[in-house]
């Protein structure tokens, strides 16, 4: 909402997700930095995303270095980041692995995991760019492909083996805009403040999210993201003071 005054927005933020998985990797609450960007197209936004992964990864190297070899965090490998549509990704992993996961709707934990290991022995790279996913599996606001709109303008970044941002170029006209959240079945007086700032003007634009206890979790080789949160929340992890009702007698 304010591509349109600032053009380049940012900022560092909780995010709060009624998240229904219980794995290592996936937390109800986390730090997230939230980049938006206008008038930029397709390709401008996957350099946008490599460029900012890669110099917040080799920032904290060089900032870190003392405490990250005390850790025994191995370095990152930076080579030419290989970017490929979710389709060439299974090709690749049904060549490289024989598992065949050609036309899945996106990429499995152990897809990733395998994904960049390719990357890193064809590359020297630690990342991979993965895009055109589903339309109908993002968000309203994705927009889709003009030669195929089955695919969408969107991407991931993963780093050994785990996805660390995820994005997409918007739809940032507001008609388009209107009649996907009617094709999607959801209110349009839901959305009122949100649409307004597409009603009065918005550029070309599109953005991302890094996930920083994601990062945190891989740049060390940490077994699991709560290792990499302050204090933690998932469905099993609840304050009990916020909760707890005083039983009637």
């Amino acid at each position: 909402m304010l591509v349109p005054i600032f053009e380049r927005v940012s900022t560092l933020a909780h995010a709060y997700r009624a998240e229904p998985s219980v794995t290592t990797r996936h937390l109800a609450e986390n730090i997230q930095l939230d980049c938006e960007f206008g008038f930029v197209n397709f390709e401008e936004l996957l350099d946008l995303l490599e460029k900012v992964g890669i110099e917040t990864l080799t920032y904290a190297e060089k900032a870190s270095e003392k405490v990250l070899k005390t850790l025994g965090a191995r370095k990152v490998a930076v080579g030419k980041i290989p970017r490929l549509t979710l389709q060439e990704a299974q090709e690749i992993l049904k060549k490289e692995t024989g598992r065949d996961v050609v036309g899945e709707k996106d990429l499995s934990p152990e897809d990733e995991i395998d994904i960049c290991k390719w990357a890193l022995k064809e590359h020297t790279s630690d990342f991979v760019t993965v895009t055109h996913f589903p339309t109908h599996k993002r968000a309203f606001y994705t927009m889709p492909d003009p030669k195929n709109p089955e695919v969408s303008l969107s991407y991931d970044i993963l780093f050994r083996g785990l996805e660390i941002a995820s994005g997409s170029q918007r739809i940032h006209d507001y008609k388009e805009l209107q009649k996907t959240i009617e094709d999607r079945g959801m209110n349009l007086s839901d959305f009122e403040m949100y649409l307004m700032a597409f009603k009065y003007g918005m550029p070309p634009e599109g953005g991302f999210s890094f996930g920083l206890e994601r990062l945190t979790k891989t740049l060390l080789d940490l077994p699991n993201v709560r290792e990499a949160a302050l204090y933690p929340r998932d469905m099993e992890r609840v304050d009990v003071r916020l909760s707890t009702k005083k039983k009637s007698k």
